[in-house]
């Protein structure tokens, strides 16, 4: 076995992607923002080193790091657009946007209701808004990583992406 893994190509990954439920191709585009959210945060940290703590404000270690993270970033950013395009080919609605607007301002589409208890995550205990559509009265929750869809993955044998 190689000491360096490659990741699964994107045509894999979409092709992966026709097997899975809606509720696992959600989790994964929640999981997906969850990781890219922590590699800016450590971007940020890094650069913030760099600025205040290493001569000259530069440190090829870190620099590198940046560089290697940003190129991770723009890979999963791909991916969920790869995600995004198979939800829609399936007749339903990517919800990312309406997410990240979740409890903002509009509230035209979704009424915020409140916060349940997430899974935990790096030691960070994750809160999932759930969300009622103000015309159905039906809820969702916006993280998507609820145990009923982790069981529907681990329930088919699974493809794990």
């Amino acid at each position: 076995m190689s000491s360096t893994s490659l990741p699964i190509t994107p045509q894999a990954f979409a092709e992966a992607l026709k097997s899975l439920p809606l509720s696992s191709l959600y989790a994964k585009g929640s999981e997906l923002r969850n990781s890219i959210a922590h590699l800016q945060r450590s971007n940020d940290e890094l650069a913030r080193y760099m600025a205040e703590e290493a001569p000259d404000g530069r440190d090829k270690d870190c620099e590198d790091a940046i560089r290697e993270n940003e190129e991770v970033v723009v890979h999963m950013r791909e991916r969920i657009e790869l995600l995004k395009v198979e939800v829609e080919g399936r007749g339903q609605m990517w919800s990312e946007e309406l997410e990240m607007e979740v409890g903002i301002a509009s509230g035209a589409d979704v009424e915020p209701v409140g916060m349940e208890a997430g899974n935990e995550v790096d030691g960070h205990s994750e809160a999932r808004m759930t969300a009622e559509a103000p015309s159905t009265g039906s809820r969702r929750s916006t993280a998507g990583n609820s145990t009923e869809q982790n069981n529907d993955v681990e329930g088919q044998g699974g493809i794990y992406l």
